[in-house]
């Protein structure tokens, strides 16, 4: 359609062209138009024309869109091994550190001493000291070990009540070269305890691991029994009341 109408549009031009031609040929004194000859090539009237070439409007192209890279879907063709559970090894407990014990006592098997004086039964009166003999084990019939010693406990009662006690310490080699022992006036008094009462007394074998003290009447260290005490013996305790 477009090249149509532009031919259309150059025709009309070159008539146009021509008419005006014609029209100026038309004065009072009009030349005659001159003669051509058979041979000449007849006129051609050129009009330029001149087109403005319509825009060239290019197709648009499709916009790219990314597309996320396809990952392909592998199909595991073997199943997974399950992992097995880690089981810790299995520690024996430890047991708590035990607390320290003491160590056993060294073994003390002297034997056992037999009561002689007072006799049982016998009594003292107010002001009056005990005097006390046994007689040693054999394996005691000398000087011994100065650790080793005898353990005097007395107790005093008033019918079946406790009244009062004492317990004291003496070693083997100052008995021996005594051949007794001395409990004081002072003390019997303190087991009588302002009234009358009987003493009941045994002795023990015993080794003190620091000696005796025998003017205190004392052990000095651990004390550990070598044999059984003695049977027990009692004493009267009388006018000692008021």
């Amino acid at each position: 359609m477009k090249v149509e109408n532009r031919k259309g549009l150059v025709f009309a031009l070159v008539m146009l062209t021509m008419a005006i031609t014609a029209c100026s040929g038309g004065a009072a004194t009009q030349t005659p138009p001159p003669t051509r000859a058979a041979t000449q090539t007849p006129w051609i009237i050129y009009v330029p024309v001149t087109t403005t070439p319509e825009p060239t409007v290019l197709p648009l192209l499709p916009t790219p869109v990314a597309k996320a890279p396809i990952t392909p879907t592998r199909t595991p063709t073997r199943v997974g091994v399950t992992a097995k559970p880690t089981v810790a090894p299995t520690k024996p407990p430890v047991a708590p550190p035990s607390a320290p014990t003491a160590s056993p006592a060294p073994a003390c098997n002297i034997g056992t001493v037999t009561l002689t004086f007072p006799e049982n039964g016998s009594y003292r009166t107010k002001g009056a000291a005990f005097e006390m003999k046994w007689i040693p084990p054999a394996a005691l019939s000398g000087e011994t070990d100065p650790n080793v010693g005898y353990k005097i406990e007395m107790e005093s009662r008033r019918g079946n009540k406790v009244v009062n006690g004492a317990t004291v310490y003496v070693s083997h080699n100052k008995y021996l070269r005594d051949g007794k022992f001395i409990f004081g006036a002072r003390e019997v008094a303190g087991l009588a305890a302002g009234d009358d009462a009987v003493v009941t007394w045994r002795v023990t074998i015993v080794k003190a691991t620091g000696g005796f003290d025998d003017n205190q009447q004392r052990a000095l260290g651990d004390v550990i029994n070598c044999g059984q005490p003695s049977l027990p013996s009692q004493i009267e305790l009388r006018g000692f009341g008021g």
